[in-house]
């Protein structure tokens, strides 16, 4: 398995961080303080059929139910140019029947067999679970496995949920100026590179897309030698090595290349921008540092979820302390990491100025200061960080972990998201080794970094000032 794709926190305490477990849990000795013996933080079995399939089954015995999330290492970056939206589109008529189970069988089964059904769609995945009782799972997995072959492709069904994409992107981003925002702060920040382009495809892109691409797009990627299976819950290595031959051993590995996109080399950029847009209830800031492929390894991931967790990650950490509470200049401040070494990632900041305190200054000044302010601070803060302030957050970080122990749901995106990110399933089920070896020093050096890329987009969201008239500004960004 190479080793290389990491995504947010090196993994998946951002997608379960702040779980807030705490000593008297007794999940583990760590988080009390003391020195836990040697123990895994999951049971992580792993293997690959013949045809290519990736399997990792977490095993848990303490009750009688599962999660069968089926990811496929494909998602918007491969959107063929003009086509921006195809990976989405194609999730969504998954659900709308395929050769054997025609229309809404898919959605009729889960729901009389009891299982709650989903699926996403990111830049680089798209995936696919049920929730299920253990002795519905063989259905489940037939399901999954008629979806990554037979999709039928009906000419009215394809009409239709492509109006509801399209819907669903209006609703979602064209009348709703935040996710606007950070829209348009992404497409500055990658410029002409996949990732700057919306997962969900433009309106323009939408309304093009014929099932021509969607079948194209389907055959190329959709496939078990691009797949990962991940079952979480009642069911052992064995048995699930048994289901997975029975239903996905039967399925052919594909005999063409899959066709990744190439991505542009990111031109070097400082850019402030004040954006101003009809709608917006609340004026918000936004920090993004392009971070290049291969340019951070595991530990400087998470190295920089630890610094981000001590910025911002609760009410006690130092931004906030500094600029919230004592400082009376924000409402609110957050700090995050995303990073893939294949595909590159973001290190961002948001921050909502206090009313009070923005007041008689121009948009301008505003993101200014707050720019300053969370620079400083931020300094002030890893300069000062020392081993008692470092454990703190490394105790906290693994003590969310073992709340993978208890929920299937959260064991099975957590080993899923390691996994596709390039970690083996050792470094899996020894994250908590991982986590107590990072140092100070990693962590600065994780930092120099960050400050060391040369691609950053500043922006500051604000809403139309009303004109003198009557009339209202446009919606559109100045």
């Amino acid at each position: 398995m190479a080793a290389g794709k990491q995504k947010a926190g090196g993994g998946a305490c951002n997608r379960w961080r702040r779980a807030a477990l705490v000593c008297a849990t007794g999940l583990w000795a760590a988080a009390c303080g003391a020195e836990p013996a040697a123990a895994r933080l999951m049971k992580l079995d792993y293997f690959e059929l013949d045809n290519g399939l990736q399997v990792a089954v977490a095993e848990n015995r303490k009750a009688p139910v599962v999660l069968q999330k089926l990811y496929y290492k494909t998602g918007s970056v491969d959107d063929p140019k003009g086509k921006g939206g195809v990976a989405h589109l194609v999730e969504h008529l998954m659900f709308r029947g395929t050769e054997r189970v025609s229309g809404q069988g898919f959605n009729r089964l889960t729901e009389k067999y009891g299982a709650s059904a989903n699926a996403y769609t990111t830049y680089d995945e798209t995936a696919y679970y049920e929730f299920a009782d253990i002795s519905k799972l063989e259905v489940m997995m037939a399901l999954e496995a008629d979806r990554m072959s037979g999709l039928a492709l009906d000419d009215a069904a394809f009409a239709a949920e492509r109006d509801i994409v399209l819907q669903e992107r209006r609703q979602r981003f064209e009348t709703n100026p935040a996710p606007m925002f950070y829209e348009m702060m992404n497409r500055l920040l990658w410029q002409d590179n996949p990732q700057a382009n919306p997962v969900s495809g433009s309106p323009q892109e939408i309304q093009a897309l014929t099932a021509a691409d969607v079948w194209d797009f389907y055959r190329q990627h959709y496939r078990p030698d691009n797949a990962l299976l991940v079952l979480a819950g009642d069911i052992s290595k064995d048995e699930a090595r048994e289901l997975a031959q029975r239903y996905f051993g039967r399925l052919k590995k594909s005999e063409e290349p899959e066709a990744k996109p190439e991505f542009e080399p990111g031109r070097a950029a400082d850019i402030e921008t004040v954006v101003r847009l009809n709608g917006v209830q609340q004026s918000r800031y936004s920090d993004f540092i392009r971070l290049e492929p291969e340019a951070l390894t595991k530990k400087d991931v998470l190295a920089l979820t630890m610094l981000a967790e001590y910025l911002t990650g609760d009410d006690s950490a130092r931004l906030y302390d500094a600029l919230v509470y004592r400082g009376k200049k924000l409402l609110s401040v957050g700090a995050d990491i995303s990073y893939d070494t294949e595909l590159g990632g973001v290190w961002s900041r948001y921050a909502i100025p206090a009313p009070e305190w923005a007041a008689g200054k121009s948009d301008g000044e505003v993101l200014a200061a707050i720019k300053e302010l969370i620079g400083k601070e931020t300094e002030k803060a890893v300069a000062d960080l020392d081993d008692e302030a470092l454990d703190r957050i490394k105790r906290q970080t693994a003590s969310e972990a073992v709340y993978l122990q208890e929920n299937p749901q959260a064991a099975a995106g957590f080993a899923g998201g390691m996994l596709l990110a390039g970690y083996t399933p050792e470094e899996i089920e020894n994250y908590d080794e991982a986590v107590r070896a990072v140092t100070v020093g990693d962590v600065r050096a994780a930092w120099q970094k960050v400050l060391a890329a040369e691609t950053r987009v500043t922006g500051y969201l604000t809403g139309k000032a009303k004109k003198t008239n009557g009339g209202v500004g446009g919606g559109d960004a100045d």
